[in-house]
């Protein structure tokens, strides 16, 4: 029996002769040349078995080669015995690279004398071409079937099944359920599971469904997998009594649910606002000794959210924290965003001491930038404080919402002072921290805070970027501190920084709001010696300072200036221009204004309204305007 076992094990064996080509003196060491035999074996089926060492040399070839497949066809013509089919499937599998399999597929059909290949090699590509992401797949497989039915290869229902895995409806399905036909082949149960997934990926639970009753007529049951799909299709579908019928279905063939189905149909019932349903259907899957996990969790949290049940939320929360799941910022997000519209805020330094095993600076810094966002400023710093307790290192997310809150909230003492102390946490303050701080002192007017932070600013790092330089001339000219403004532009021009249009827009508004017209307008033209083309902002600015100091010819020139050069006027340099002919009684340069505006496509505004009616009411009006109806606009008709 062993020697019979022997003889049978033989012949799967390859046998090799060598010759000695090199010896060394001692006669221990010696180079063996190893002849490979160039015959065929056969399993005891009678089918050829693959040559390793062909295969591996015309992988090696395919990796290697500058040419790879002139190389392949001079080698394969010193073979005895051509490739086969096995040895080209075997290749197949063991290239990586989508276009060199197709290129070699190609080159086994069209270059190698009397090869055909068959329904394995044709599944063998068609399976690479389904795991591609190239753009052009489809176009290649609808090719290769093209080509099968034209040379008549009968594919298997591998085959079938692996086209419908690639395509999902439409007619390449409907040519996958002829081509079944064609090649009289009978549906299997993993067919069928195809044929499903095909319709729910193109989100078609109408033919889902004539599938899954297909198949229970077969009496083939789905997997866990293929039924949580249909439920999720049906849910989504908002199908709920079908949906209802194919989870009852489940159980009954004994295909006990998983998590996952539990978590559909709990979204399903809390879409459908029913609460006690999506409640029955979670302590359903507890029983069973299901462990909820976190999409399980946030789902049934986000239902009970959605009721306004804060006391069950806390409770299914603490549930969670027991059973050693660990909440994300999305579950943190629904609790407080739950608290905040029922006004129960104050329950949230709950939510954070019974989850204190989970809650790491990251979720902190979460709650901080949530807080703030939601104006809830005094929450979020004495949430904030918590973790500035007890957490050595810091998050430098949280502190910049932290300090954009306060800042928004006009705390300037503790926003300043957060900036000074950040670095105790690790984190190093950075331009963006500063330019927060300044941004909120100029609009305060709190220049004795801003020099000061800009001192030590300069002294301590970290450098100011031209951000930190336009704030801060933008600043000093509103609260009327020209000459600070203009000092400000001087370092910033002797900085690596180089002023741009919002410094000069910045410097021109100082100047000209505070009375030094002539100054500014030498600055537009120093921006415009630079090459740096003025934009509507630098025009309005410079028209309007004009304006109010009585300039009107300056002012309209200006305004020509701008419309030659390319620079569209908006409705602010409209308004601001006739607001200045307004003041001054030019009431027919007012009136061909605003028909340009007109004309331009703009739409006026309730600054623009105030204006005409202004003009209406004069003692030097020339014009009438009368107002034919809110939606159509003001029409001005001169008197003749």
């Amino acid at each position: 029996m062993t020697s019979l076992r022997l003889l049978l094990r033989r012949g799967y064996a390859t046998k090799y002769s060598g010759r000695v080509v090199t010896e060394l003196d001692n006669g221990r060491s010696f180079a063996v040349e190893v002849h490979v035999p160039n015959i065929q074996l056969y399993d005891a089926r009678g089918y050829p078995l693959p040559r390793r060492d062909l295969i591996c040399k015309v992988m090696n070839i395919l990796s290697k080669s500058p040419d790879p497949f002139l190389d392949l066809s001079d080698y394969l013509q010193t073979l005895t015995l051509t490739l086969t089919v096995s040895e080209a499937s075997e290749i197949l599998k063991s290239l990586h690279s989508t276009p060199l399999a197709l290129q070699f597929f190609r080159f086994c059909h069209s270059s190698i004398p009397k090869f055909r290949h068959d329904c394995f090699t044709y599944n063998r590509i068609l399976l690479i071409l389904s795991k591609s992401s190239s753009p052009d797949r489809f176009d290649s497989v609808r090719r290769i079937v093209d080509e099968m039915e034209r040379l008549r290869v009968r594919g298997n229902i591998s085959t079938v099944n692996i086209l419908i895995g690639i395509f999902s409806g439409g007619e390449d399905l409907d040519r996958c359920l002829r081509l079944v036909k064609q090649w009289e082949l009978r549906m299997n149960r993993y067919t069928y599971k195809c044929l499903l997934q095909a319709h729910l990926r193109s989100r078609d639970s109408i033919k889902a469904m004539e599938v899954y009753q297909e198949m229970r007529r077969k009496d083939y049951q789905p997997d866990i997998f293929a039924y949580n799909m249909l439920l999720d299709a049906l849910a989504k579908d908002e199908k709920v009594d079908q949906a209802n019928k194919v989870f009852e279905e489940m159980k009954r063939k004994h295909c006990e649910p998983d998590e996952y189905t539990y978590t559909i149909l709990i979204r399903m019932t809390g879409k459908l606002r029913k609460p006690d349903d999506s409640i029955a259907l979670f302590q359903e899957m507890v029983s069973k000794n299901l462990a909820p996990n976190l999409i399980a969790y946030n789902t049934i949290i986000q239902v009970l959210a959605a009721s306004k049940m804060v006391d069950k939320t806390i409770y299914l929360f603490s549930k969670m924290v027991e059973n050693d799941c660990r909440p994300n910022e999305f579950t943190y997000s629904v609790i407080l965003n739950l608290l905040v519209s029922e006004g129960q805020l104050g329950r949230l330094d709950e939510v954070v001491e019974m989850s204190n095993k989970y809650m790491n600076k990251g979720i902190y810094a979460y709650l901080v930038r949530t807080l703030s966002k939601l104006g809830h400023a005094s929450e979020a710093h004495r949430l904030f404080c918590y973790m500035w307790n007890f957490h050595d290192k810091g998050d430098r997310d949280a502190y910049l919402s932290m300090l954009e809150s306060l800042c928004k909230e006009g705390k300037m003492v503790e926003a300043i002072d957060l900036l000074s102390k950040i670095h105790e946490k690790g984190i190093t303050s950075d331009t963006i921290m500063y330019n927060t701080v300044f941004t909120a002192l100029g609009k305060s007017k709190q220049i004795s805070h801003l020099q000061d932070l800009y001192e030590k600013m300069k002294k301590e790092g970290p450098l100011p970027d031209i951000f930190t330089y336009n704030i801060l001339i933008s600043s000093f000219g509103r609260a009327g501190r020209v000459d600070e403004a203009v000092s400000i532009f001087d370092e910033l021009e002797n900085s690596d920084c180089k002023p741009d249009i919002v410094s000069y827009n910045s410097l021109i508004n100082s100047l000209g709001k505070n009375g030094d017209v002539d100054e500014a307008h030498m600055r537009f033209r120093e921006m415009e010696e630079k090459g740096l083309n003025p934009d509507v902002v630098t025009y309005s600015t410079l028209i309007e300072c004009f304006g109010k100091s009585d300039k009107v010819e300056m002012a309209c020139r200006l305004f020509d200036e701008m419309l030659s050069d390319g620079c569209c006027p908006n409705i602010v340099t409209y308004n601001i221009l006739l607001d200045c002919l307004e003041r001054c009684g030019r009431t027919a340069e007012a009136v061909d204004l605003y028909a340009k505006l007109k004309e331009q496509g703009l739409t006026p505004d309730s600054i623009t309204y105030s204006i005409l009616e202004r003009l209406q009411s004069g003692s030097h009006r020339k014009f009438r305007i009368r107002r034919q109806n809110p939606i159509t606009g003001w029409v001005v008709s001169p008197l003749r």
